[in-house]
């Protein structure tokens, strides 16, 4: 760390001092000892301070650097791009050595250090805005077993479906005002059939990647990998089953591209023309359609944003993928200032602003029904306001999808565990029984 911080008892040492010179009258400060006048110019001097933020490269906290960094002009933002958790987890182990003020965790890591006690408490920065933030995405930050808020809320990443409305419409298909995903199947043959387009992608892989489209319907079904509090593993209830099951119609029905929505082959597909629907995160808008859709052939104009099909009647139309928080932890030397950057990076209109046209969808509520939220526009969406549809997806984000520590590792073992379930070699209530049990080997480490 840089940099020296500006203490409240410093400041109010050196303003009582001040307040004692000047009662002398004009000639007070001449007449001032030369160490009463040094003591009060160093308490009132601004030092220049260094925040360490500890994020990837081509991040929405660039665009907020410049507002910060004019609006606190003492404090410096060293943008490190770097987001590996493996090298941030490396700086706790050494005691602090090296950890940054500023880092963007997913909520799973929000929750197993903040459970640890390793972050910064920012309770009373969260509860000064609590009825400005969308309250899904706020309980998400809630440590339960220490009732303190770890991280301030960040990306909500929403899911929905991009889709190219020109092969849609050249296959005489209409996404109606709500439907189910046995519906999307039947519309997804007939795109396939007429223009040879996929309408979701399936890696094979075996890894996390595979176990994203599960996750989806499983969020949407209510269910979770584990409870609110970690310390039960829920995967393979019947909820999870039943996402499960959905995922194997969606498999078997022929309609996917084998490939990660997240490689370069993926994003070739989209280029060529490829791809007519995809199931992604609002952030996908910027990560994966703008920079691969630039003419006719990639449907430049022609891409839009629904809501997902319903797996049961009363499921939600939305799920999730990532979705970050900011967050320091208690070794920072500066937790005012850093507090100052969450306020404003996504408790503020600005803030939320700049975040907002980077892609991410932030969860500062004023900003959402806002102007500015809401005429975003794109050229690969042409005059389509897609924000509409991510706002109506904020209203029905639960708060119940419990990403607690096991959950990556959960990921991991569900994806390598699918194939198996989608092929007919494992019945999915067995496999899913056994993925509880193997995910329940692994939760018991994070208990006590």
């Amino acid at each position: 760390m840089t940099g020296q911080q500006i203490t409240r008892r410093r400041l109010l040492g050196a303003s009582a001092g001040l307040a004692s010179v000047l009662a002398l009258g004009p000639k007070g400060v001449a007449f001032a000892s030369p160490s009463a006048r040094s003591a009060i110019l160093r308490g009132l001097a601004q030092e220049e301070i260094t925040l360490n933020v500890f994020v990837h490269a081509n991040h929405p906290f660039d665009r907020v650097k410049p507002l910060y960094e004019a609006k606190y002009p003492n404090v410096k933002l060293n943008m490190m791009e770097n987001n590996d958790m493996a090298v941030f987890r490396a700086t706790l182990a050494a005691n602090g050595e090296g950890t940054p003020d500023i880092f963007w965790p997913e909520i799973d890591v929000v929750q197993e250090l903040g459970k640890a006690g390793v972050l910064l408490d920012v309770t009373d920065l969260v509860k000064k805005h609590e009825t400005e933030l969308a309250p899904g995405k706020t309980k998400e930050c809630f440590i339960s077993s220490t009732g303190k808020y770890a991280a301030f809320p960040g990306d909500i990443a929403t899911v929905g479906l991009y889709y190219r409305q020109d092969l849609l419409d050249q296959a005489g298909v209409t996404i109606p005002e709500d439907w189910s995903w046995d519906q999307f199947i039947e519309a997804a043959k007939e795109i396939k059939a007429k223009t040879g387009a996929a309408s979701i992608y399936f890696p094979t892989v075996g890894d996390v990647n595979t176990a994203w489209l599960w996750t989806f319907v499983m969020f949407q079904l209510g269910g979770a990998v584990t409870n609110a509090d970690g310390t039960e593993v829920t995967l393979d209830d019947e909820k999870g089953v039943a996402a499960m099951e959905q995922v194997k119609r969606l498999y078997d029905a022929d309609i996917a591209i084998d490939e990660v929505p997240f490689e370069e082959n993926y994003f070739a597909e989209i280029a060529a023309g490829h791809v007519a629907i995809s199931p992604a995160a609002v952030w996908y808008r910027g990560f994966g359609i703008e920079p691969n859709v630039t003419d006719e052939q990639s449907g430049q104009g022609q891409w839009r944003v629904a809501l997902l099909p319903r797996p049961a009647e009363d499921a939600v139309r939305v799920a999730n993928l990532g979705g970050a928080a900011i967050a320091s932890t208690t070794y920072t030397e500066h937790p005012e200032e850093v507090m100052n950057f969450m306020e404003l990076a996504l408790g503020t209109m600005e803030g939320a602003t700049a975040c907002g046209d980077w892609g991410i969808l932030p969860p500062f509520l004023p900003y959402l029904q806002s102007d500015a939220w809401k005429g975003v526009r794109s050229p690969a969406f042409g005059d389509f306001a897609f924000n509409d549809v991510w706002t109506q997806a904020v209203d029905q984000y639960p708060g119940t999808w419990y990403k607690q520590p096991v959950f990556g590792e959960a990921l991991n073992e569900i994806g390598a565990a699918m194939m198996a379930m989608m092929t007919g070699d494992t019945p999915i209530p067995d496999g899913m029984k056994q993925l509880g049990d193997r995910v329940r080997e692994l939760n018991a480490r994070y208990q006590g």
